[in-house]
């Protein structure tokens, strides 16, 4: 691994306080903000519980609620429960902590990898390509390189939306299956569902409050992948989406489902 690339992905390197206790790094982009990123703490949770089940066994999915704003300046401690290691599937829980409150809550599974029959729908087409689409300009994050394609029925969109992404992370990634799981997890947590909905009073995305992955194929994350979500349902300020990630050549690498926060912007 390169310098670089080592930095950028020092967040995912933890030290073991004891048997299923970790300790995680704080937050390394270079901006101004407080808060810690919620991808940031879900990747390293499941790098966290992956360090405690049997040799082989890769993600499968992942269940959080976000409950409280980290604090980006300090560290995060993880601590795992084994619930149990079945013949094909390991399940744990991870409570994130900082200064003695559970941030982030979270119960995984991961399972052995097996051949067998397989079914997946098929990409809706009309996407255009990462080099056709616009760079979505941020600074908070220099992990990830985002591209923003226009719909593919034309549907207007709000400013500021990113319901269909492309994402990339612009340094090598070892090809280790957990690793990759985990900066998938990563940049899940970077798309929303909710700016095609032309209904004033609706942003089109919010703080997370929870968040499930389901981890389809091995996914390559310093190559391209199109995230697709669609908005399900709004209720008192709730709103519901849900999405699909695709490598560049159409394969489905996950599913996911998050609500949202969605109060009127003041």
């Amino acid at each position: 691994m390169t310098a670089a690339a080592g930095d950028l992905l020092a967040f995912l390197d933890l030290e073991q306080i004891d048997r299923d206790i970790f300790r995680g790094s704080p937050g390394v982009w270079p901006d101004d903000r407080d808060t810690i990123f919620g991808g940031h703490v879900a990747a390293q949770a499941l790098r966290a519980a992956a360090h405690t089940v049997p040799e082989g066994r890769l993600p499968h999915s992942l269940h959080g609620y976000y409950l409280r704003r980290g604090d980006r300046r300090a560290p995060v401690v993880y601590m795992v429960d084994r619930d149990r290691d079945g013949r094909s599937f390991s399940a744990r829980r991870v409570a994130a902590v900082q200064g003695g409150e559970v941030i982030w809550e979270m119960a995984c599974s991961f399972d052995e990898p097996v051949d067998g029959p397989a079914y997946a729908p098929e990409r809706r087409p009309g996407f255009a390509s990462p080099d056709e689409s616009p760079r979505y300009e941020h600074e908070w994050c220099p992990l990830v390189d985002i591209r923003v394609p226009p719909p593919p029925d034309g549907t207007p969109v709000k400013a500021g939306a990113i319901d269909r992404c492309w994402t990339r992370v612009v340094v090598p990634v070892p090809d280790h299956p957990v690793l990759q799981a985990c900066l998938l997890a990563f940049t899940s947590d970077i798309p929303a569902g909710f700016g095609s909905l032309a209904i004033e009073g609706i942003p089109p995305h919010g703080p997370s409050i929870d968040h499930s992955v389901w981890f389809h194929g091995r996914p390559k994350t310093d190559e391209w992948v199109l995230y697709d979500c669609t908005p399900m349902k709004i209720t008192g300020h709730r709103g519901l989406y849900q999405g699909a990630a695709y490598d560049e050549a159409g394969n489905l690498l996950a599913m996911l489902a998050q609500e949202m926060l969605l109060r009127p912007v003041a």
